[in-house]
C-alpha cells in the first residue's frame, strides 16, 4: 500500500459535480499550479480543483517534489521511475472518487510537464476512462509494450511553446501522431513565443476545454 499524497484543493459553493487534477512538473508543489483553478473557478462553478504533491523529494529538499528522477535521461530509467510513481496516482485518483463521489468520467487532468508525462503514460492504462487531459510541456514516454497497454482512450489536448527550452515542441508533435493513430480524440497548439510554461492562451484553451467536456 502506497502512502496518500498530500494535496492543496479550491472547492466550489456549489454541489461538487467534477474534478480537475493538478499534476506538476518536477522541482514544483501541489501550490503551483493550484492557483489555475482561481482563474477557472468562476466558469466552472461546479468543479472541485485538487492538486497533489509528487511522492518524492528532490535532491535539494524543501517544498521541491518530484515524480521520478531526472538524474538520467536514459529512457530505460524515465520508464523505472514513471513505474514507481504510478501506483501513488492511480491511488491518489481513486481516493478521489471515493471521497466526492465521482464517477472516473467526472474527474479531467491537467498536467504540465513531468506531470504531463506521468498523465500520458498512466491513465491510458487504467481500467476506468478519465473525463479527459491537458497536456502543456510535456511528452509521452512508450516502451515496447505501451500501445499494448492502452485500455481507455479520452478527449486530450497538448499545449507547448515552441521556445521551449527544457522540452522541445516537437515531442508534443510526437506524442499527437502516435496518439492519434492509437484512435484518441486528440488536438495540438503550439504557442509561438512561450518557453517552458503556460501562458494566457493556453489557460483560455484548457478553460474551454472543460467546460466543453463538463458543462455543454
Amino acid at each position: 500500500m502506497v502512502e496518500k499524497l498530500n494535496h492543496f484543493e479550491i472547492k466550489p459553493d456549489k454541489e461538487i459535480k467534477s474534478a480537475v487534477i493538478f499534476l506538476h512538473g518536477y522541482g514544483a508543489n501541489g501550490k503551483d499550479l493550484i492557483e489555475i483553478g482561481n482563474i477557472w473557478k468562476k466558469s466552472l462553478p461546479e468543479t472541485i480543483f485538487v492538486s497533489p504533491n509528487a511522492p518524492f523529494n528532490c535532491p535539494w529538499g524543501g517544498e521541491a517534489f518530484q515524480w521520478f528522477e531526472l538524474t538520467s535521461i536514459a529512457p530505460e530509467k524515465i520508464g523505472e521511475g514513471l513505474e514507481k510513481a504510478g501506483p501513488y496516482l492511480n491511488n491518489f485518483i481513486d481516493n478521489i472518487s471515493e471521497i466526492y463521489n465521482l464517477g472516473n468520467k467526472k474527474i479531467l487532468f491537467v498536467g504540465f510537464s513531468q506531470g504531463t508525462m506521468m498523465a500520458l503514460y498512466h491513465l491510458c492504462k487504467r481500467n476506468k476512462e478519465c473525463a479527459g487531459l491537458i497536456g502543456y510541456s510535456g511528452l509521452l514516454y512508450e516502451n515496447e509494450r505501451f500501445s499494448e497497454e492502452v485500455t481507455s482512450k479520452f478527449p486530450i489536448i497538448l499545449y507547448h511553446g515552441k521556445k521551449d527550452e527544457v522540452i522541445d515542441y516537437n515531442f508534443t508533435l510526437k506524442a499527437y501522431q502516435k496518439l492519434n493513430e492509437l484512435g484518441f480524440q486528440i488536438n495540438f497548439e503550439l504557442s509561438d513565443n512561450l518557453g517552458h510554461g503556460i501562458d494566457d492562451q493556453g489557460l483560455k484553451l484548457g478553460e474551454n476545454f472543460i467546460k466543453n467536456i463538463f458543462y455543454v
